[in-house]
């Protein structure tokens, strides 16, 4: 190995007998606050890159690519910082280095390019990838679920159980547990800093009886107790496709009570609720048929508008997307002209 590559300060050795300056890895207090101010930075870097993007493209384009706006912004951060070998803004806050699993030499640029790519870029192409999959599979042939739960064997029934899970769950699991195994033992915040090694050291020297630990083997804790709970749930669901009783319940559920926190409601039970609280809905020909089919969809949420409302400048939205808005930026989001909540007008 080149001596270039090697760095002099490394981890401390637990041999007491070893008296050279050494680096001292990072407690888990550290990492997290280094994170949140970085979290904040690409926030800021991708609203200045959204305001660029929308010079060219148009505010229609920075609203039908938020999560690509979002990934540019992410991987453009840590190319000018991480790649380049430089610390980011948050580890300068913190005073962090990168250092390898052993903490005997600074990653590679290989290493760093890797760890960029999983981290900024790889998520977003493994969502579109689960969408597609989760689509495809909902245009399958369906089998009722009197049928699945009288008919099927055991392991059709464990197939149809596990081929309804959604994937996005499933990575918030792995990622939940993730977390929850670093808060225990401060080592590699992100799965893909463990997968390159590469792991966060001070860059001066500490004293450990000052430095404090916090309390994050009791979030960790919690995690791994919240984790346990809904692994139960997924078990009673899986007993219950073999024997039935969870569709027997369910239904006696909703039977005896119409609350729609037992399941989603039908599409009667949707109609009914909406013509009694007056509901609007643009996906209906029949509402509001002035306005033509080419403006019934809103430009925040990019679906047809429930209960349409016309800001000052003439632009309409959902209620419910544009008081969100303005409670956050009180303007058009398309012209960009002041608007207040006190000046929209909802149309009947």
């Amino acid at each position: 190995m080149p001596p270039s590559e090697e760095i002099k300060l490394r981890a401390v050795s637990p041999r007491p007998d070893f008296k050279a300056n050494y680096l001292e890895f990072a407690n888990a207090p550290a990492i997290v606050r280094a994170n949140q101010k970085d979290s904040y930075f690409e926030t800021v870097l991708r609203d200045k890159l959204q305001n660029v993007i929308q010079i060219f493209k148009g505010q229609r384009f920075t609203h039908t690519h938020p999560e690509e706006i979002g990934v540019a912004a992410k991987a453009l951060y840590l190319s000018l910082t991480t790649l380049l070998g430089t610390k980011t803004l948050g580890e300068e806050y913190v005073d962090l280095i990168y250092v390898s699993k052993d903490g005997k030499r600074i990653p590679r640029y290989l290493s760093r390019a890797g760890f960029i790519f999983a981290y900024a870029i790889l998520p977003y192409f493994l969502t579109r990838l689960f969408r597609r999959l989760k689509s495809s599979s909902t245009q399958t042939d369906e089998v009722t679920e009197e049928k699945i739960n009288k008919e099927l064997p055991i392991s059709l029934r464990i197939e149809k159980y596990l081929s309804n899970l959604s994937y996005s769950k499933v990575l918030d699991t792995i990622m939940n547990l993730h977390i929850a195994v670093f808060y225990f033992s401060g080592q590699f915040y992100n799965i893909s800093k463990r997968f390159f090694s590469m792991r966060y050291a001070f860059g001066h020297k500490i004293n450990k009886e000052r430095t404090p630990n916090g309390n994050y083997e009791l979030l960790g804790g919690l995690i791994v107790l919240q984790l346990a709970m809904k692994s139960l749930g997924g078990f009673k669901g899986l007993i219950g496709s073999f024997t039935g009783d969870d569709e027997h319940d369910e239904s006696n559920l909703r039977a005896n009570n119409k609350d729609i926190m037992y399941g989603i409601p039908s599409e009667e039970e949707q109609e009914e609720a909406k013509q009694q609280l007056g509901i609007i809905d643009l996906s209906d020909p029949s509402q509001l048929p002035y306005i033509p089919e080419s403006s019934r969809q809103c430009m925040l949420c990019l679906s047809y508008m429930t209960n349409p409302t016309a800001a000052n400048c003439g632009h309409c939205f959902c209620w419910s997307c544009i008081i969100d808005w303005c409670k956050e930026r009180p303007e058009c989001p398309l012209c960009r002209q002041k608007v207040l909540e006190q000046q929209l007008l909802p149309l009947h």
